[in-house]
């Protein structure tokens, strides 16, 4: 997948992760919109790291990582996370970059749990990014995930 822009968010969000359509809609109703009326994050949040942890991280993201078991739905679906969360990290504008960071990436630093199954899923840029906080924190780095 290639990078997602600001203005591309809501349409690549869509196509690639459906299951954020009950809270998308939550969303969009707390703005007086319908979901087909959203085009732009903008129209129901502040950032879009604002609107990614309503619709997609806090309900359907956080709760899969910290899961004890995963099915193989929940599988598939992390792996479409992870390839959103790639897409974000390469946004020709650079301007997703820290959305990607703040809204997933800090979350791994939850648990070592959490953490090992984000390097299962991570993309390259993704698992550089996540190998990066672990040292600028001073976390030891499993051999596993280098």
């Amino acid at each position: 997948m290639q990078g997602i822009s600001s203005d591309e968010l809501v349409t690549q969000l869509m196509r690639l992760l459906p299951e954020v359509k009950p809270h998308f809609e939550k969303a969009a109703e707390r703005h007086d919109l319908r979901m087909s009326q959203v085009t732009h994050w903008e129209q129901v949040n502040t950032s879009p790291g604002a609107f990614l942890s309503d619709v997609l991280a806090y309900p359907l993201f956080q709760p899969l990582m910290e899961s004890p078991e995963i099915n193989a739905e929940g599988e598939e679906f992390l792996k479409r996370c992870f390839e959103f969360i790639e897409a974000l990290e390469e946004d020709p504008t650079g301007w997703l970059v820290d959305t990607a960071y703040f809204t997933f990436i800090e979350f791994f630093l939850e648990s070592r749990e959490v953490c090992d199954r984000a390097f299962r899923y991570a993309w390259p840029k993704t698992r550089a990014k996540i190998l990066a906080m672990l040292k600028g924190w001073n976390i030891p780095v499993d051999p596993a995930w280098e």
